[in-house]
């Protein structure tokens, strides 16, 4: 974060950085009133949760800029992306199983081990670099199940044979929409991270008189929203697999906001 302590009010250390996570906790309990009104697997409960601990979590070390809410704010993070993993790793696959097993044990073995080992030595760039790592895989799964379930890619000049498909076309496209927007807001989110990084000084003495424009508070924002676009995409693609006969229906509030049930349902 590189935004001036007490820059706003003296109670809280990083003010926009602390009130930016509302993204994650409104996203999060969206979520998890979604799970539990429509019965989805608890793979799904287990995303959303995460989602609103890494937003608590993060508005705990940004108030307050204490190392034991660092933690309670980058753990999380290791532990919801292990949950989003093994969700995308197992798209196809039932909830039981050597598969199913294995899986669960290897996402949970490795959040384990590193989280005993982040809080003993907190380093920075490695856990940088390890949840970049964890992205770049997800992203590789996701593209996978993009390219299974909606017969294209995601990423330009990449062709795909589409498989045949008994789903209608309209909410299969709503699926690409969605791997789409949530690899647009993604990049968004990780530019605005990027440029806060290593512009700070920059940001701090832009012309005019402008002020900074907060990119780590956006990169807050665009995470939160690309958190619940990825949790919409996985039950639409989870419902797809599941219930051959019932489509997943995306709807879009406001024109961008996506709600993802089984057609019929109201959002």
């Amino acid at each position: 974060s590189h935004q001036s302590i007490v820059e706003v009010t003296y109670w809280i250390a990083e003010f926009w950085n602390t009130l930016s996570n509302l993204s994650f906790i409104l996203c999060g309990v969206m979520g998890i009133v979604q799970a539990i009104r429509y019965r989805y697997e608890p793979r799904f409960l287990l995303i959303a949760i995460g989602i609103t601990i890494v937003g608590f979590g993060s508005s705990a070390f940004h108030g307050t800029l204490l190392f034991e809410y660092q933690m309670a704010d980058e753990l999380p993070m290791i532990w919801s992306i292990m949950v989003w993993n093994y969700a995308m790793f197992l798209m196809e696959s039932g909830t039981e199983g050597a598969k199913h097993t294995w899986t669960a044990i290897i996402c949970a073995s490795y959040a384990v081990i590193y989280s005993v080992s982040h809080v003993i030595f907190a380093f920075t760039t490695t856990f940088q670099l390890n949840f970049g790592l964890m992205v770049v895989i997800s992203g590789f799964v996701l593209h996978k199940n993009c390219c299974e379930h909606t017969g294209r890619s995601f990423i330009p000049f990449v062709l795909v044979r589409r498989k045949s498909d008994t789903f209608n076309a309209a909410e299969v496209s709503n699926l690409y929409k969605l791997c789409v927007l949530y690899v647009v807001v993604l990049l968004a989110a990780f530019a605005c991270w990027l440029t806060d990084q290593f512009g700070c000084e920059l940001l701090y003495n832009l012309p005019f008189g402008l002020p900074n424009p907060q990119l780590h508070a956006w990169w807050h924002v665009l995470c939160g929203f690309n958190c619940h676009i990825g949790l919409q995409l996985s039950i639409g693609l989870r419902e797809k697999v599941l219930n051959q006969s019932v489509l997943p229906h995306t709807s879009w509030k406001g024109g961008f906001f996506p709600i993802t049930n089984r057609k019929g349902r109201s959002a």
